[in-house]
This record gives C-alpha cells, structure tokens and sequence, in this order.
C-alpha cells in the first residue's frame, strides 16, 4: 500500500505525474479492476457511515428510530477492515527496499495524516457552534497518539504497513500467526487502554490482521466468483445478526466480530469481481470513486457535514414539531444530499487541485485532468 501505483486502498494513486510521464501499455493492463471497484463500493459506504452518524449523533432522527443506527453498525462491521485488507492485497509479494518504502509512507500516508488531522481540529474548534462536539484546541496536539475521526485509518494504515514490511519475508503462517498475537493482546489490558486513550493501538493491531489476511489470500480472491458472492453474503447477514443480538463485549466482542467482518469482505470482494466483468456506467463510476478513494476519503466529512448543518437549521426552523424529527422524505433528502456531495465535490476539488498541480501539497491523488 505504500507505493502509490500499485498498492493503496486510500491514498494517493501516482506520485509520477501523467501528463509528464505517461502510464505504459503494460501498466494499465495490469491493474485489477475488481479492487478499484471493491474500494469504491467500500468509501460510498464510508461516506454513507459517517453520514448517518453524524445525523444521528445531532440528533436529527427521533430516539425511537432503529434503521440508522442498525445501518451503521452493519457498516462497521466490514467497511474499513476491507480497506486493511486490500491493502494487504496488494502489498502482498512487494519486497522494495525499507528506506525508499518509508520515504513513501512517510508523503503518501503520514503527510496527509497530519494536514487534514490539523485542518479538520480547527473546523471543530471554531465551528463547535454548528457541530456535535465541543472540541479543544488540545485535540490538535494529540493527533500523535488520538487521531481525530476519520483519520485515524491513516495513522492505523502507516503502521500497519511499517509492520508488514517488518514481517513480510516470513512465510504466510508465520505471518498470520504474528497478526493474530498482535490482535489479541491490547485486548488483555482494557483498563490501561481505557485510560491512556490509546485506542488507536487495538484499533492498528485489528486492522493489522485484515492486512495480513489481505496479503496472504491474493490467489483465493482471483478465484472468487458468484456462489462465494451469494454464500459469503449469506453468511455476513448470519454472523451480523447474531454478533447484533449477543450484546458481547471486551476481547470476546472483537473476536465475536471477526467472522462478520471476514464474511462482509469476502462479499465485497466477489460482488466486486463479478462487477468488473461487466463494462457499464454504473461499474465505470464505482471503479472511479475506489481510483481516487483517498481524496474522497480525507475530504467528505468536510461537505457531509455542511449538508448536515444546513438540513438542522431548516427543520429547527419556526414550523418544527419538538421531537417529531424529520419525515421519511426529508430522511432520504438529507441522506440523498449529503452522500452525492459527499463523493462528487471531493473529485471535483481533487480535479481541479490536480489542474494546477497542487494535489501532492494537499496529500491528493493525482487526477488525469484530460
């Protein structure tokens, strides 16, 4: 995932400009289609995530309403671990060397980290007015060890990558085995974790072994098709619905979890293959999102937001019934909203920051602007 070509869910896809240096015959043939639209039906519904619950965190749905608060956590189960795991993907088998991989890491993943962490704890701080929280100015300063939602994958997503380069030539068993101690053991020590705010460390170590799950089942997904689709599918609403009514917690929650969110990637991925078989609109637009997912992704909040502001204001306004809430059609209207500019103004803003080359300063993808 460091290297910025070939192996990325949400970060910066060439650091080589097109225009002065023209992607060959050979690397375009080479590229996976199916993950470019795993990764774009992956950051909808991270867009889609963060809507909800900023919506719900505002208090814009009435307290008794279930489906937004079912929806995000169907979401979570799956929708970040599968960019771990793509990552892994194609990671897997790079063995370039650690200094030039860590200079790549370092621009394509932890600039970008700590630009759009400082601009968005500045947002929350002199917008507090208009947002959900009562941030600090203090929140800036702690992005070393608490990063300000959403970046947080970033920070997880560096070291996971520093960590495989670590164990990368080891065999894949060893590997799995060296994730899944890593996952296991913050999980030991909930109170200090607790009273640090070291969150990041369990939520690093668990992305860690999607990533290596990611790195060593490539040949597995090659063969995916539509009854591993249609069974995996099955088996993520099976595994979704009983870790929902089991009301687990602690190490035995993460672990009650895995099978859930193992089953939701597996799907994505198999949907995704079987849509990449397909040349249409719809699969040419969800192939686009996941090339320039990581414009997407450090953006939207931003404009979600906004969306969200505006849609309180107008139903805070004099005709507002106390505690109605909206009507299903103004639901679907703030949602509908939120998730169209959501993805559309951050590839517009991509577009134009590639037209004058300023994507590298903003920790942007490039964007072929022909």
């Amino acid at each position: 995932m460091p290297m910025p070509e070939d192996t990325d869910s949400l970060k910066q896809f060439n650091a080589a400009r097109v225009s002065t240096r023209p992607r060959s015959p050979a690397r375009a043939t080479t590229r996976d289609q199916s993950l470019d639209v795993a990764k774009g039906l992956g950051i909808i519904l991270v867009v889609l995530g963060h809507c909800l619950d900023g919506l719900i965190a505002s208090g814009f749905f009435p307290a008794s309403t279930v489906w937004p608060m079912l929806t995000v956590f169907v979401i979570y189960l799956f929708h970040m671990p599968l960019f771990f795991a793509v990552s892994g993907h194609l990671a897997s088998g790079k063995h370039r060397p650690v200094q030039p991989t860590l200079a790549k890491l370092a621009k394509t993943i932890a600039y970008p980290y700590f630009l759009w962490s400082i601009l968005e704890g500045l947002a929350l701080v002199y917008l507090n007015k208009y947002t959900t929280s009562k941030t600090q100015i203090s929140v800036i300063f702690e992005i070393l060890w608490a990063p300000i939602v959403p970046y947080w994958f970033l920070y997880a997503l560096f070291f996971c990558q520093v960590g495989y380069l670590a164990v990368r030539r080891y065999s894949h068993w060893v590997q799995l085995a060296i994730a899944i101690v890593l996952f296991v053991a913050p999980q030991l020590f909930p109170h200090f974790i607790s009273t640090t705010r070291l969150v990041i460390i369990p939520e690093t170590t668990r992305g860690f072994l999607y990533f290596i799950l990611g790195v060593i089942s490539v040949a597995q997904v090659k063969q995916f098709g539509r009854w591993t689709a249609v069974s995996a599918t099955i088996l993520f609403v099976l595994f979704a619905t009983l870790f929902y009514q089991s009301h687990l917690g602690g190490l035995v929650a993460w672990l009650a979890a895995l099978p859930a969110g193992i089953a939701g990637i597996v799907a994505t991925l198999a949907w995704a293959r079987l849509l990449a078989s397909r040349r249409n609109i719809t699969v040419n637009a969800l192939a686009f999102c996941g090339r320039y997912s990581m414009s997407i992704y450090v953006t939207h909040i931003f404009f979600t937001a906004g969306v969200r502001i505006a849609f309180k204001r107008l139903f805070a306004g004099p005709g507002a019934t106390a505690g109605a809430g909206p009507t299903f059609l103004a639901s679907v209207t703030e949602i509908v909203a939120a998730m169209v500019i959501g993805v559309s103004v951050p590839l517009a803003f991509n577009w134009i920051v590639s037209k004058f080359d300023l994507d590298q300063w903003l920790g942007l993808q490039h964007m072929e602007t022909a």
